[in-house]
């Protein structure tokens, strides 16, 4: 059965167009949609989609296709994509060689908004990014320590776009950022900072990698990001390791550098004279971390 991310609701919506191939790595073919303009007038952007094998990490703009159509998905060969005929998306189906596979189930990529509680700022885990900086590369290193210490708009700079690969390790880095700022913080100068640096990525990193970074702006990230976020919250080690466990292993070391970027991020809103809550606003009582300026 084919199921898809509900961030790919307007576009499977809309009008079919076709898709290109624009790489192929284990687990997910990446299609490019270029934007056009629909017989009604109606402007549609362009667009990033994953077609995801069953066993793969559920992206927040990716598509699963059942296993008896991997006949049809497109493959590398001699270095360059093969496909079996042509892919378009819309109406509702994913169509690959003149075979509709209409969008029966969906899944929800969304991170909790203003729902999760903070940590208490003594189980902050700081070992934890310690941990994680020790592993990291010194310009990623260098740009999550910028993060921690509330320079947002110099950490953005500094990780957008670095290492090499479809997903470079400091957009992964924001990618946790921003899912953490989705959980604690979605209406902070951090968000917007970030938010506004996204909107002008294009260019500067891949048009994979913004596509995602766009996704987290949203507030749409793997479910493995989603889970360590909770986990973050209880900052209760037993629930925080394995949540760290499952979202270690996605793709070669992205699941790393998200983790490290929502541990920096968080670590961030909780100390320094940053920190800043309000417990009321003119509506009531707001959710936790919800007026935080950091």
């Amino acid at each position: 059965m084919t199921a898809a991310s509900l961030t790919l609701f307007p576009l499977l919506a809309g009008p079919a167009r076709p898709a290109r191939v624009s790489a192929i790595v284990s687990g997910a073919v990446y299609l490019e949609l270029d934007p056009m303009t629909a017989d009604d007038g109606q402007f549609h952007p362009g667009a990033v989609v994953a077609l995801l094998d069953p066993e793969a990490v559920q992206l927040p703009i990716g598509l699963t296709l059942p296993p008896e159509v991997a006949h049809l998905v497109p493959v590398m060969v001699d270095g360059a994509p093969v496909s079996p005929g042509t892919i378009t998306f819309g109406y509702g189906a994913v169509s690959m060689a003149g075979i509709r596979l209409p969008v029966l189930r969906w899944w929800n990529p969304s991170v909790p908004k203003q729902v999760l509680p903070p940590p208490a700022p003594e189980l902050l885990p700081t070992a934890l990014l310690e941990e994680l900086l020790a592993d990291a590369a010194e310009p990623l290193a260098d740009g999550l320590k910028l993060l921690r210490a509330g320079d947002t708009e110099t950490a953005f700079e500094a990780l957008l776009g670095t290492g090499p690969g479809l997903t470079p390790a400091g957009d992964d880095a924001l990618v946790g950022a921003l899912a953490a700022l989705a959980a604690w913080a979605p209406r902070s100068t951090a968000h917007r900072v970030l938010a506004e640096g996204v909107a002008k990525a294009d260019g500067r990193t891949t048009a994979i990698s913004a596509a995602l970074l766009r996704s987290a702006v949203t507030g749409h990230v793997v479910p493995p990001l989603i889970r360590f976020v909770g986990a973050l919250s209880t900052g209760d080690p037993a629930a925080i390791r394995p949540a760290l466990d499952e979202v270690l292993p996605v793709g070669a070391s992205s699941g790393a550098a998200m983790a490290a970027g929502a541990v920096a991020q968080l670590t961030c809103l909780m100390q320094g004279p940053r920190r800043r809550r309000v417990a009321i606003d003119a509506t009531g009582p707001i959710g936790a971390f919800g007026a935080f300026t950091a």
